[in-house]
């Protein structure tokens, strides 16, 4: 009986964001907790200086050494410099010293070149007593010190101190579901630096924000839940129970968070729940592999799209039921308004094109080509400029919404699954599924914001401030 959502969960793994490869998803802590090590930016005297960790993992009180697995190995002063993820782990509950991280080499650029450091063969411990609590995790944030490890005798040895990092600020949170790892990082959307993960249930998609309520919903496809979470502690407060089966795949929320309604991909169905009682009140049935779903600006009408059944499923939020269902090209992926919700636009998995349909009509009123490979769309609420990304592609492109070629394009560290946009600062920000990353880049210059290190097959994002 195991076999069928179990496969349910890898289709839905396979169509997440039109990943070309293969998503293995972890089991889901149960006995255990995590740990997730973040350096921070190497300091400016670092900049002639490389080096690369052998190992690294935690020490408990009671002297026994665990093993982390490493993410990232070398490190280069004179390279970006940025946080990073250096190692997670999965550990057993219980106090613990701190950390151990041992070199494997080192290189100094002097005034005769490159010269190769000699490095210690012990480890060297970062202490700081930290705790390990049964399904949850835990975010350490390292300091590298130039000094003491260049300057440590006859040897290079890595020698950081380490810190519990500070939660956002409630106005800058931002989160982002890893759907392979089971979790949401939560970061500030600011600095782009990594603040807490939280360890969800087993692939997690869709993360939404009741900024209001302070709430986020995380949809767990493979648990068939949604997990409710307080913003302020990050702590999981709520789980509401979904059918067996269901596999959820996306969800979206009312303006009023009266009402969340949520795709189920196993089922083919939309739950209609209501977040105060948190209970799932209307179920209706729509067509075959429903992988997302799209709310229109007014609230009014959701948009189901059912990739195996090649249409598009119209609800009526406030009747609760389904008012049209509308024919498309093979394989409907996901779609995005124009600002004033009169123009869908749609992208499918087998075409070249984008479709503008007429939210009154249903009718297709434009197409536009943009070649094969489409991974996320997303229409600025502010200019009605459309994004284009596509997979394997390190550039999106942008359509100005009166003309049919590219009026320009941005150079991203690599192909986006999902997109959205920072109204504060107008940053577009991009989940990078194949990077294990969300990066931000600023509308206005096109500039870089930041870069950060998410946990594995990142899927969506949300933010205080969504536009």
């Amino acid at each position: 009986m195991w076999l069928k959502p179990f496969l349910l969960l890898i289709i839905v793994a396979l169509c997440a964001g039109c990943q070309p490869s293969r998503v293995v998803v972890k089991q889901a802590l149960t006995n255990d907790g995590e740990v997730y090590l973040y350096l921070q930016p190497l300091p400016q005297e670092s900049a002639k200086l490389r080096f690369e960790l052998e190992s690294a993992s935690a020490l408990r009180t009671d002297g026994v050494d665990v093993p982390l697995t490493l993410t990232r190995a070398r490190y280069d002063g004179n390279g970006p410099q940025r946080q990073v993820l250096v190692a997670t782990g999965v550990l057993a509950p219980g106090r613990y010293r701190g950390i151990y991280l041992k070199a494997k080499s080192a290189v100094l650029q002097q005034q005769e070149g490159e010269v190769a450091l000699p490095v210690a063969a012990t480890q060297e411990l970062a202490e700081l007593p930290f705790d390990v609590v049964r399904q949850k995790a835990r975010v350490l944030s390292l300091s590298f010190k130039y000094r003491e490890s260049v300057g440590a005798g006859n040897a290079f040895r890595p020698v950081f101190s380490l810190f519990f990092p500070e939660r956002p600020p409630v106005n800058l949170t931002g989160y982002a579901t890893n759907f392979a790892s089971n979790s949401v990082t939560v970061f500030d959307k600011k600095s782009g630096e990594v603040r807490h993960v939280i360890a969800t249930g087993q692939g997690p998609r869709t993360v939404l924000f009741n900024r209001n309520g302070l709430l986020a919903y995380v949809i767990v496809s493979g648990e068939n839940r949604i997990e409710v979470i307080d913003v302020s502690s990050h702590e999981i407060i709520n789980r509401i129970r979904l059918n067996n089966g269901d596999t959820p795949s996306e969800a979206v929320l009312t303006p009023d968070a009266r009402t969340l309604l949520v795709a189920n991909t196993g089922s083919n169905t939309v739950s209609i729940v209501d977040p105060t009682s948190n209970f799932e009140t209307t179920r209706l049935n729509v067509g075959n592999m429903p992988r997302s779903i799209l709310l229109d600006p007014a609230g009014r009408r959701a948009f189901v799209f059912n990739t195996f059944s090649n249409n598009i499923t119209v609800i009526d939020v406030t009747s609760r039921s389904i008012v049209a269902t509308v024919t498309t090209e093979a394989s409907p992926m996901r779609g995005d308004f124009n600002r004033r919700g009169d123009k869908l636009y749609v992208f499918c998995q087998w075409s070249p094109y984008i479709f503008v349909y007429d939210t009154t009509t249903f009718a297709v009123t434009k197409r536009l080509y943009v070649g094969m490979g489409v991974s996320a769309i997303k229409v600025d609420g502010a200019t009605d400029r459309l994004y284009v990304a596509k997979n394997g592609s390190k550039l999106v492109d942008i359509y100005d919404p009166f003309s049919p070629i590219p009026m320009d394009s941005l150079q991203v560290a690599g192909w986006p699954g999902y997109f959205l946009i920072d109204s504060d600062e107008s940053n577009l920000l991009m989940v990078l599924p194949e990077q294990n990353a969300l990066e931000s880049i600023n509308l206005v210059s096109k500039k870089g914001r930041f870069l950060l290190d998410t946990g594995g097959a990142p899927f969506w994002s949300t933010i205080m401030g969504e536009r």
